[in-house]
């Protein structure tokens, strides 16, 4: 049963009180300066104790520390091999740091059951008004909708806030990321030395990321059937795990050029226990920043200005 009655304290100020038995049989009890404020929370205090799903301010959590509870949680599963990688938990505590509970545009000090889809508009207004990108914004809010969705597992929380929120694009025509021309390609290869060509023609047209290249090993390619298998990929500490989800497993076709070209390379392959196609020179994982460093040479070389992953775009257009 929920009531409200009239309240004089001992100040002098009147206040209107509701009082009301949460879920658990709990007894509760809120001041408000106005009658009006009362009624309205009456009404809402009274459909959350029918429905289960009431929760005391004075018992909840800041955004800041269930953002901290999860980033705990997401290091165990990092430690314990649980689809959590060392690179993407570096991503979601930057995420953390520098824009959920940022002090200028964050939304940290507020309490998770206090939390409404109206704050969560505002949080992402800020965003965009102090200099972050669409993208940013995105995945800001996609951080925050996980940090509450693990609160709603640990029984802090009912509702997520962030469900649902959306950042219109500034922009109805959808951004395509520039392809190479065939004629930059060829130049690029043709320029290239002759240790880093294969890596180069692999890259173009196969589609591989950078990271399933430094994954890639001899026995991930049948030169009979002309397939590269994708089973494994380097993240961004050099460890070796599986691709990130169920479509990272592919049989890519490679043609003659592709095969050829890792015929030729697999006679002065550095030599790897791992087993793998583009080793670093003493047989590890290969850093990125090396090839990205020797790619930005290359392309000096050449005239042109590219991204790595614009290989990729290539590949693609070619299917």
């Amino acid at each position: 049963m929920a009531t409200i009655r009239k309240r004089t304290l001992p100040s002098g100020l009147v206040r209107w009180q509701v009082d009301f038995t949460d879920q658990a049989g709990k007894r509760r009890s809120k001041l408000f300066p106005r009658r009006k404020d009362a009624d309205v929370y009456l009404v809402k205090v009274r459909s959350l104790v029918a429905n289960n799903t009431y929760l005391a301010d004075s018992e909840s959590i800041a955004v800041a520390d269930a953002a901290r509870a999860w980033l705990d949680h997401c290091e165990v599963r990092c430690k314990t091999g649980r689809r959590m990688e060392r690179s993407t938990l570096r991503g979601y505590s930057d995420y953390v740091r520098l824009h959920i509970t940022d002090a200028r545009v964050g939304i940290g000090d507020k309490l998770i059951v206090q939390l409404t889809r109206r704050h969560v508009n505002e949080f992402r207004d800020r965003l965009l008004l102090n200099g972050r990108s669409e993208h940013l914004t995105r995945r800001a809010l996609s951080v925050l909708k996980l940090i509450l969705d693990h609160a709603i597992d640990n029984g802090q929380l009912f509702t997520n806030a962030a469900q649902g929120v959306r950042v219109i694009k500034s922009s109805r025509i959808d951004y395509k990321a520039p392809v190479p021309s065939k004629e930059t390609i060829r130049a690029l290869i043709e320029a290239a030395d002759e240790d880093f060509k294969p890596h180069l023609i692999v890259s173009a047209l196969t589609g591989l990321r950078a990271s399933e290249l430094r994954g890639l090993r001899w026995q991930d390619v049948d030169f009979d059937k002309g397939f590269i298998y994708v089973r494994q990929r380097a993240d961004a500490y050099n460890q070796m795990g599986e691709p990130k989800s169920r479509a990272g497993y592919r049989d890519i076709p490679a043609g003659p050029m592709v095969l050829n070209a890792l015929r030729r390379w697999k006679l002065r392959c550095p030599k790897s226990d791992l087993g793998l196609i583009f080793p670093a020179p003493r047989g590890g994982v290969l850093q990125h920043t090396r090839t990205q460093s020797r790619f930005r040479k290359l392309q000096a070389k050449v005239g042109v200005k590219l991204r790595w992953h614009d290989l990729r775009h290539f590949a693609v257009s070619l299917w």
